[in-house]
């Protein structure tokens, strides 16, 4: 087994690190370095007609989603998102993975709802949350871009995670502690899930996880529920929550080839919500973005570390 393990280029910390006015971080990157740069620029708009996000896809490759209100990075990938391949289409933004597009004149168009190809309404679109006005850190030049950013660190585990998604009554904490279980028990050890709760779909074992910490779970009822469980099964293990230092702990349980559960806190998309991580993009003060399994049956999300409040760790 092995992990991948790299470096990020600098623009990705620029987005991560600083909130600056959108032309600002065009300018800068264009015109003072053309080694970090992005090819297009797209706005994003929301029901009401208003720019909420801006595209901006990143040469050689990848895109980030920043906010309009406070220059926050929404989305981040290192691949393109095929999603937005029409320069001039109008496009409007629901928040991660919501993505919409007028088809013909914005007044008289239907909108397509881009992954699923189905036409909505323009009041079903989903509102993302707008942030607070930011301060500005005015022109930044580019030897002050270069002195204040820091090179950024990408861990991830090297085998993939069940997409579980059996959740009809906010038992996300259970979908995520059977998405973890599992992958103990593949990559572990057999012990951890019996033969009778495993199955492809995850139902049983979560079912079996809900009875033992119920559903809109916080941290100790989590931490409870797995410790249970795995004692029941397995044998006693320490079942850690953190709530602290929780960037180092998901770096430690990566860097062991381990997946853990990660706390989302008023996230545009999730709210308040459990995930899995399987990776990270850190800058040195632990800021940054979450690779995670949402529990809704979709891997390789990014997540910025501001909306997440600590984590839940098998040790």
């Amino acid at each position: 087994m092995f992990k991948k393990h790299k470096f990020i280029s600098f623009l990705i910390i620029f987005v991560l690190l600083f909130s600056v006015n959108t032309t600002t971080f065009a300018n800068t990157t264009m015109e003072q370095n053309s080694s970090v740069n992005y090819t297009s620029e797209i706005k994003l708009y929301d029901s009401n007609e208003n720019i909420i996000a801006y595209y901006y896809e990143l040469n050689p490759t990848g895109y980030v989603i920043v906010n309009a209100d406070n220059n926050e990075m929404i989305e981040y990938s290192e691949y393109n998102n095929k999603y937005f391949s029409e320069k001039d289409a109008h496009y409007y933004y629901g928040g991660p993975l919501m993505y919409y597009k007028a088809d013909g004149t914005r007044q008289f168009g239907s909108i397509i709802e881009l992954q699923s190809q189905k036409e909505v309404a323009i009041e079903d679109i989903t509102p993302l949350v707008r942030g607070s006005e930011a301060d500005s850190l005015g022109t930044l030049n580019i030897d002050n871009f270069l002195i204040k950013t820091r090179a950024v660190s990408s861990d991830s585990i090297s085998h993939s995670t069940a997409r579980y998604s059996y959740n009809p009554d906010g038992r996300c904490g259970s979908v995520a502690g059977a998405i973890v279980l599992n992958y103990y028990d593949r990559y572990k050890s057999p012990s951890y899930v019996p033969n009778s709760l495993e199955s492809s779909d995850g139902v049983a074992l979560i079912n079996a996880l809900v009875a033992r910490m119920g559903t809109n779970t916080n941290y100790n009822e989590l931490k409870k529920g797995l410790s249970l469980f795995i004692k029941q099964y397995y044998k006693p293990t320490t079942v850690t929550a953190n709530t602290y230092s929780w960037g180092d702990r998901i770096r430690t349980i990566i860097g062991k080839n381990y997946p853990c559960i990660l706390g989302l806190t008023s996230h545009p998309r999730y709210g308040e919500h459990w995930v899995v991580v399987t990776g990270y993009n850190f800058t040195s003060n632990n800021s940054g973005t979450y690779t995670v399994n949402d529990g809704w049956g979709n891997v390789g999300i990014n997540i910025n570390s501001s909306y997440t409040d600590g984590c839940v760790d098998i040790g």
